[in-house]
């Protein structure tokens, strides 16, 4: 453990971690309110002009020659520039605006059911096993537990639909079960002094042991970029479809950790780095290049993509934590002789 690890988990409490679905509240038996990692995590994102990129892909979508001037909070059309408040107060522009925002969000409830479709399949087959907590050391409890679900043997692999549906899905489970590992869903982990919880997808720990390694589920259409960026639209027809040309960019996460590019691999190892370094606090021990995510496409074979554990960037987010709930952590063994 580092030295802040040992910091937090001198303060990480037993009990329960209790969760409220419809407003993605975390809270204990003592009522005190946790910030998902996922919530966190979003305040380093960049933050989306919903309002100026809403209008100037409406006026694009619908045949106007645009070119953005997000200085000046301005769209040059047809080379004469227009501020973007005057923009919307026009009837027609607005009218397109809200049919290009309302598009978006369709698209996105769309991806987010897909989602929550496979999520919850999977989740709910891993449930179906008949696995059960006995507190002997053949059946480690992440902390805090809160139900028993678990895949505990091949059989209880074989007694899902798994192999049928998913069976690259099957393949790499069953992998896991063979090195005598036992596979946990949707496990609720917390760290009590930074208010931090969420919910790690497929926590996988080796029998006998406290060795962890972590699987998440993600189901994003497009392929994972490892630089800022995004994939070009061009006009097919009188459509504007997403094209396989990828046009990079400079976006950064905001600091403390403005050194890191902004792509959505990078947030999902921030994310599954945040969960192992969580567990780390409760004594567990990640495996060498333990973290992978299985990425889900449709139409597509699933594919391992294994995860970077950004401890560094992880360490430096938690103490921006602190120092947000007035909980800031001074290394005295920094600033010890040695």
């Amino acid at each position: 453990m580092t030295n802040l690890q040992k910091h937090l988990a001198f303060f990480n409490k037993e009990g329960e971690l209790n969760f409220d679905e419809p407003s993605h509240r975390y809270y204990d038996n003592d009522n005190q309110t946790f910030l998902s990692v996922t919530q966190f995590l979003s305040e380093f994102e960049p933050k989306f002009d919903e309002n100026f990129w809403g209008m100037y892909t409406a006026l694009k979508d619908n045949g106007k020659k645009v070119k953005p001037d997000i200085a000046n909070k301005a769209i040059l059309i047809n080379g004469v520039s227009h501020k973007l408040a005057k923009l919307h107060k026009d009837d027609i522009f607005k009218h397109w605006y809200s049919a290009t925002v309302a598009k978006w969000k369709g698209i996105s409830a769309e991806a987010c059911l897909r989602g929550n479709a496979t999520h919850n399949y999977l989740e709910d087959t891993i449930n179906q096993s008949k696995g059960l907590f006995t507190g002997n050391t053949d059946n480690h409890i992440i902390t805090p537990n809160y139900k028993p679900k678990l895949i505990d043997t091949v059989n209880d692999l074989n007694a899902t639909d798994l192999q049928n549906k998913f069976p690259f899905i099957y393949a790499r489970l069953k992998q896991y079960i063979e090195r005598d590992c036992i596979i946990y869903a949707e496990k609720r982990v917390k760290l009590d002094f930074a208010l931090l919880a969420g919910m790690i997808d497929v926590p996988i720990i080796k029998r006998g042991s406290k060795r962890f390694c972590i699987v998440d589920w993600k189901t994003n259409k497009d392929e994972f970029k490892y630089t800022s960026g995004y994939m070009k639209k061009i006009l097919v027809g009188k459509d504007w479809v997403k094209s396989d040309i990828f046009v990079p960019t400079n976006d950064k996460f905001a600091d403390p950790i403005s050194h890191l590019p902004y792509c959505k691999i990078n947030l999902y190892s921030l994310q599954l780095s945040l969960y192992a370094y969580i567990l780390e606090c409760w004594g567990f021990e990640l495996v060498d290049k333990g973290l992978e995510i299985i990425h889900i496409r449709p139409g597509q074979e699933p594919k391992v993509i294994k995860i970077q554990y950004l401890r560094e960037e992880i360490e430096l987010i938690i103490k921006y934590r602190l120092e947000q709930i007035n909980r800031p952590f001074f290394d005295v063994a920094k600033y010890t002789k040695q």
